[in-house]
């Protein structure tokens, strides 16, 4: 009889006693809050991620879904020669692109990758820009390769980091028609 007092009694509407079934409330409970957290990661994963890829253009679609290379398969493959000139109201930019050097401090377990646009004031200067490339390329991964992981993701320390690039490429070309320095690419991973 004590087991009797134990049991919880449900009327059914029929007026016959059935046992409640307290297990298969907690499943229900324990899949269904299952179900909303996917529901929930899925209009996360739509907003935040799907609708900025599908808004931008083809091409920031594109470059976000670009596959990630391994460091040595980059090393192995030989960089794309991808230099070109425009001219500006300013001057002329000269676009030095895919510099990728590991920081220093990292020891080869992150990675900088990185483009410049390079303003110069005469046509002359932008030819000894283009013939001299692979000096410049030179002293921008020198230059970028000195800098630690705070340096590169400090405000301030790019401003001057972009100074001393203007300063080596004047040196470098001889002459004081470097104009201007921008990033035009800079991921750190």
């Amino acid at each position: 009889m004590a087991d009797d007092k134990d049991k919880t009694v449900v009327q059914s509407p029929e007026g016959t006693e059935a046992p409640a079934s307290g297990g298969s409330k907690k499943k229900l409970l324990f899949f269904g809050g299952i179900g909303v957290g996917v529901l929930v990661l899925g209009v996360v994963l739509a907003v935040f991620v799907l609708k900025p890829m599908m808004s931008g253009s083809g091409e920031s679609a594109k470059s976000e879904a670009k596959p990630q290379k391994s460091e040595k398969a980059e090393k192995s493959e030989k960089p794309k020669k991808e230099t070109s000139h425009s001219a500006t109201s300013d001057g002329i930019v000269f676009a030095i692109e895919d510099i990728v050097v590991n920081p220093a401090g990292t020891a080869g377990s992150r990675f900088l990758s990185a483009s410049f646009g390079i303003e110069v004031s005469s046509a002359e200067t932008a030819t000894r820009l283009e013939e001299r490339e692979p000096l410049v390329r030179d002293a921008l991964i020198t230059i970028l390769s000195s800098k630690t992981l705070a340096e590169l993701t400090d405000a301030k320390q790019k401003e001057i980091m972009r100074l001393q690039i203007k300063k080596r490429l004047s040196m470098l070309l001889k002459t004081e028609d470097v104009t201007n320095v921008f990033y035009t690419d800079f991921v750190l991973q």
